[in-house]
């Protein structure tokens, strides 16, 4: 078995089921971060500055679903909700350059990964988003760092334009 981020990721990580549920799902359906960090990039490049991960999650969900087919196709899964804030943080530690582009809660991920919400500002600014650091305090970037970084694509996902692009044009 080949060994990814994630699993460097997971093997630094407190020991906890909702991280067995998380790397469990992510063996078996490397597509998915490769799909939510493919869709994060695609938003920022056509201008935006921040994305919403529960939306996210909903869409991946939606897309992945349809690329499989429908409930009773060999190649259906479950994104279960709780496993979101996995992905979130994950994607945050893998690629720190999104960080601070999404608005995060508190989540038992960050006991497992090692990682809390920085300090919120007593004023906001507009678009302004807590950023996750690691708990020592240490910023993302400047921290720990997998030896095999996560790279869009190695899994395989075919991106196919979406039903409503194809119906407009």
């Amino acid at each position: 078995m080949k060994i990814d981020a994630i699993d460097e990721l997971v093997a630094r990580s407190k020991d906890h089921h909702e991280l067995r549920r998380f790397h469990r799902f992510h063996r078996e359906h490397p597509e998915v971060l490769d799909f939510l960090v493919s869709e994060i990039r695609l938003r920022i490049e056509q201008g935006f500055e921040a994305f919403s991960y529960h939306s996210l999650w909903h869409y991946a969900r939606w897309k992945l679903e349809i690329k499989t087919g429908p409930v009773g196709a060999l190649e259906t899964y479950t994104m279960n909700d709780h496993t979101a804030p996995f992905y979130g943080r994950a994607i945050a530690i893998l690629h720190p350059d999104l960080n601070g582009r999404a608005e995060v809660r508190s989540s038992v991920a960050d006991k497992v990964f090692g990682t809390e919400l920085e300090p919120a500002p007593k004023t906001r600014t507009k678009g302004y988003a807590r950023r996750l650091r690691w708990a020592d305090g240490t910023p993302l970037e400047r921290g720990w760092r997998p030896t095999l970084p996560h790279v869009v694509g190695v899994a395989g996902i075919v991106k196919r334009p979406d039903i409503h692009e194809r119906v407009n044009k």
